[in-house]
């Protein structure tokens, strides 16, 4: 009787184990996550997590950034478009009537965006590409001057700039703008054509008690019409007529005058009219292989671009006196006159200067018609 009874005991109690057991499974099985896509890149989009529910859901998520909606057992996910470096996550909690919760991680990765290359690019006149590097995960657009076509390829944008044929320095700004920011790029043309036009000089003279004293004149650039590379500066010095000759290196953009040039002859006064050049020495100098010389310059800010030359000896140079040899820098110009068409200093063949232009400096101040 005893073993009946135990027998039965052991009966119930595998009933009670398989009833809890089954329970369990129920409410494990209640809310299972089927598929998620929610790892996002930085733009604004959207994902969906699926889940398996016995009973309706609900869904949220512990950041405001990402926003969650449940249409049946699909819960949408969106997030805006991120503009952080550093990824961010979230985490979305769905739950059902049984209790059931499962919590499902959602990352937005930082985005990419940026535009290489220089603030400002100097080309020639000629037509020319540049590719600028760009990258970005985000949409962006490129702001363009008429003179500028520009197209998407692998390596980034490629631009293209259209010959310049105004008689003039151009300049034009291209933006590229993405919700990450803006990335503005100046381009210059300048060339041998552009130079011609009405320039305003300064310069310094000696005044009373021979101080230097900064005067301005206003003088124009002549093109010559066969050789393209040599211009003719008229009314800068004092003489009616007489124009002093300078020469553009279209390789370095330098403008140079040079000593010992032959600018005419005064009948009248039996003057003979030469460039020379002054050195900080205190020297003048009539030897033709020196040159006060000048490299093209340029303000962006301004919003017209006029090419300036401020002349200065970068390098210096060395030459023979009484006292041996000197090493000085140029430091201007002058129309000396002389006795005998020969720029000779020895003999009493020196008159003195007619002008002077110490420290001289350039600035284009009209443009060509």
């Amino acid at each position: 009787m005893k073993k009946i009874n135990i027998l039965w005991m052991l009966i119930g109690c595998l009933f009670l184990v398989t009833s809890c057991s089954d329970d369990d499974d129920s409410a494990v099985a209640s809310l299972q996550v089927i598929k998620s896509d929610v790892s996002f890149t930085a733009i604004a989009t959207t994902g969906t997590i699926e889940v398996q529910s016995t009973s309706a859901i609900t869904a949220v998520s512990n950041q405001d950034w990402c926003t969650v909606t449940v249409n049946g057992n699909v819960v949408t996910v969106a997030v805006p478009t991120y503009t952080g470096l550093v990824g961010r996550n979230a985490v979305v909690e769905i739950s059902n009537a049984l209790d059931g919760k499962v919590r499902v991680p959602v990352s937005q990765a930082g985005g990419v965006w940026y535009v290489k290359g220089d603030d400002a690019y100097g080309l020639s006149d000629e037509e020319s590409t540049i590719t600028i590097p760009v990258k970005s995960d985000y949409d962006y657009t490129v702001d363009l001057p008429a003179w500028i076509t520009g197209e998407k390829v692998k390596e980034g944008y490629n631009l293209t700039l259209a010959e310049n044929t105004t008689g003039n320095a151009r300049k034009g700004t291209v933006t590229f703008t993405s919700e990450r920011g803006a990335k503005k790029i100046v381009f210059l043309q300048f060339g041998i054509n552009d130079i011609a036009g009405t320039y305003e000089a300064t310069y310094s003279v000696y005044g009373d008690n021979d101080q230097l004293v900064e005067e301005t004149k206003t003088f124009k650039l002549v093109q010559d019409v066969k050789n393209e590379e040599l211009f003719y500066a008229e009314e800068l010095s004092a003489i009616g007529g007489l124009v002093i000759p300078l020469k553009f290196d279209s390789e370095t953009y330098q403008l140079s005058v040079f000593a010992g040039q032959y600018l005419g002859h005064i009948a009248s006064k039996e003057w003979y009219l030469y460039t020379v050049v002054t050195s900080k020495a205190g020297y003048v100098h009539a030897d033709a292989a020196l040159a006060y010389s000048a490299i093209a310059e340029f303000d962006l800010d301004d919003e017209v671009v006029m090419p300036s030359f401020p002349f200065k000896d970068e390098k210096g140079f060395s030459f023979a006196t009484s006292d041996g040899t000197i090493k000085s820098y140029l430091d201007g110009l002058e129309v000396y006159v002389f006795k005998s068409q020969s720029p000779s200093f020895s003999g009493g063949n020196t008159l003195g200067y007619y002008d002077m232009f110490k420290n001289l400096s350039i600035k284009k101040v009209e443009l060509k018609e």
